[in-house]
């Protein structure tokens, strides 16, 4: 007889169930979820789906409003502004430790994973072009070795995917824009030139920052989304 492993509690599934659900927008900004529909909908208890809950708002991917209910968290655009400044600070730091730890095989890895976005791009694919994204710059973490910051990483990934599933549709008219300027950042980690490496992250992130700029409030991106 086997013993089955079970690797996730389900309130861990739950959590990432929803939470993948949020990031992609299928739960948009301002709707409301609620306990008793969530843990009918997973056939469970509502006990893992409060534990859930709970784990969503250390995320700040929803928030509860007393005698209203939980809801899908908003951005303000102050508040995504601050991520893009806090990222700059954190990856930068993730950047100068990885090259003290770099080798040809993480050098190969992150080629690997541009590849991944050029070829996502040229196929106009969404859903790949944003996982190669995440796991090229996790990938940095990753090389970094430092498990505070790779914790960090998890969080503000989460919140930058969201940003950039609400915005997708505008975000970038041809989705080889995003493979290509990660381009510059490969060629500095391939020449092992940590100054231009991060002038090209920068680059990167202020590029999104001008595009974000240009773009509706997330609220308005919200309403359009519903219509």
């Amino acid at each position: 007889m086997k013993n089955s492993i079970v690797n996730k509690t389900l309130s861990e599934q739950i959590f990432e169930a929803l939470r993948e659900k949020i990031i992609k927008g299928e739960l948009q900004p301002g709707d409301r979820i609620v306990e008793l529909e969530v843990a009918k909908n997973y056939g469970v208890s509502q006990a893992p789906v409060r534990e859930a809950f709970l784990k969503l708002a250390e995320e700040d991917l929803v928030v509860t409003q007393r005698n209203k209910g939980t809801f899908i968290s908003n951005f303000s655009l102050d508040e995504i502004d601050q991520l893009y400044d806090f990222r700059l600070t954190v990856e930068e730091f993730a950047i100068k430790r990885a090259f003290e730890r770099l080798t040809d095989e993480d050098i190969e890895e992150l080629k690997n994973y541009h590849n991944e976005m050029v070829l996502a791009g040229v196929n106009n694919d969404l859903e790949k072009i944003r996982i190669a994204d995440e796991d090229f710059h996790t990938k940095i973490y990753k090389t970094a070795d430092h498990k505070f910051l790779s914790n960090v990483w998890e969080t503000l990934s989460s919140k930058l995917s969201r940003i950039w599933y609400l915005n997708s549709q505008v975000y970038f008219t041809d989705l080889s824009e995003l493979a290509n300027i990660h381009e510059p950042i490969l060629r500095a980690f391939q020449n092992r030139d940590l100054d231009g490496c991060i002038h090209a992250f920068h680059e990167h992130v202020n590029y999104e920052r001008q595009q974000r700029a240009s773009l509706p409030s997330s609220s308005e991106v919200q309403s359009n989304n519903h219509k």
